[in-house]
């Protein structure tokens, strides 16, 4: 149990975080983290950093890119520019380079809590971690002894996952353009704001983003540009709440499908860098193009329209908005065992082959060490980590809760 030195240690950390959010989003996000300790782990990876050196594995593997944040509500379908449906990490914000354990530590923590959420028995949740684990294995081995590194399609996908890409494929997006908007009195749309989701922005801050949209933000697939119909604040997700972030909805000129929804998000500097001391290879870079760049290299292919857009000196990532049921689907397999371990298991393989792509940094290709990893007892010892992670975010969570009205 927590003393009362770690309780207001805890809500402390927690409140530096935050101090230089949005307040209004900030309330709203310690909302959202009180609910149960899986939304208070997604919203505090500045504590799992500062754990770090506690609670690691003793052998942390080679120094590689990750994704930084992997959990399992990072994962999810998506369109690339090409309108393939993939199945792949789908969060950047937290790319770094670091212990390849990291990322699979944390994400073996998120199942161990997030087996909790829905009831499972200690039992059943080992034996996800050990699927997760064992499938993270066998994806990174695979792949160095082939040579290719594979991804998930909606071509090479089976059970549960086939069926989550096949909504991209064979959704209407007519109906997922009708569900976000609204329509406005002289017959076309706008961005809806009765959910709470959207929420309106000041008409020059508008025009700003329209402007840089229209200049810079064409859809690679579009040869006739856009043109944006409406700007709203955009409310999503925990982790980053209180960031600056946009729904911009754009017409596709020249096209039969005219509409789009664009996520707008400004960047943040990673919180995981306090858990490596390895040399940074975008380090010159914005926090929106470290993002753009990692995506780039670790996902099989990259979201629709990813790019990087300047608005007023500040760079934002952009992408073409993934529907939110379509990023994991794993709430809805909660009640079949064997389909949720076996998605499960994907997210693992899925995390493999995004290390082996992250292992080769320019010109220093770490492959052979992160295959030697793997293949050794470092990787066992993640799991007991996971545990203490785990415990710990148990701890942290009854912590804030007990001070959060």
């Amino acid at each position: 149990m927590c003393d009362k030195v770690t309780k207001a240690q805890v809500v402390i950390e927690i409140q530096e975080f935050n101090q230089d959010r949005k307040a209004k989003l900030v309330r709203l996000k310690y909302r959202k983290m009180a609910q149960d300790a899986f939304a208070f782990f997604r919203g505090t990876d500045h504590l799992f950093a500062s754990h770090w050196r506690q609670l690691h594995p003793p052998d942390v593997g080679p120094a590689i890119l990750i994704s930084g944040d992997l959990h399992l509500e990072n994962f999810g379908a998506y369109r690339s520019d090409e309108g393939d449906a993939f199945y792949d990490i789908n969060d950047f914000d937290e790319a770094l380079v670091a212990p390849c354990s990291l990322d699979v530590v944390r994400c073996a923590t998120s199942i161990l809590l997030a087996a909790q959420l829905w009831k499972l028995t200690p039992v059943e949740a080992m034996r996800m971690v050990l699927g997760f684990v064992d499938h993270y294995r066998g994806a990174v081995t695979d792949a160095l002894r082939s040579g290719t590194v594979g991804e998930l399609t909606i071509e090479s996908a089976r059970g549960p996952i086939r069926g989550l890409l096949r909504r991209p494929i064979q959704g209407d997006r007519t109906k997922f353009i009708e569900h976000l908007t609204e329509r406005t009195g002289d017959g076309g749309r706008r961005i809806e704001r009765k959910s709470g989701r959207f929420r309106g922005i000041s008409r020059d801050r508008q025009d700003t983003i329209k402007k840089a949209v229209e200049l810079n933000g064409q859809h690679p697939s579009q040869q006739g540009g856009v043109e944006v119909v409406d700007v709203t604040f955009r409310i999503a997700g925990i982790g980053s709440l209180g960031l600056r972030r946009y729904a911009v909805l754009v017409s596709m000129r020249n096209s039969p499908d005219p509409y789009r929804i664009y996520d707008l998000k400004a960047g943040s500097r990673p919180s995981l860098l306090a858990c490596t001391e390895e040399r940074q290879p975008f380090a010159g870079d914005s926090d929106a193009r470290r993002a753009v760049r990692a995506q780039r290299q670790l996902q099989a292919k990259p979201t629709a329209a990813l790019q990087v857009l300047t608005i007023d000196d500040q760079e934002y990532r952009l992408r073409e908005l993934i529907p939110e049921e379509n990023r994991t689907g794993l709430q809805e397999f909660r009640r079949r065992s064997r389909r949720l371990r076996r998605a499960v298991a994907i997210a693992g393989q899925l995390t493999g082959w995004a290390q082996v792509r992250g292992s080769r940094l320019e010109g220093d290709d770490r492959s052979g060490a992160l295959g030697r990893w793997v293949a050794g007892p470092g990787l066992e010892s993640v799991i007991a980590s996971a545990v203490r992670f785990a415990d710990q975010t148990r701890r942290d969570y009854k912590a804030f809760s007990s001070a959060v009205p």
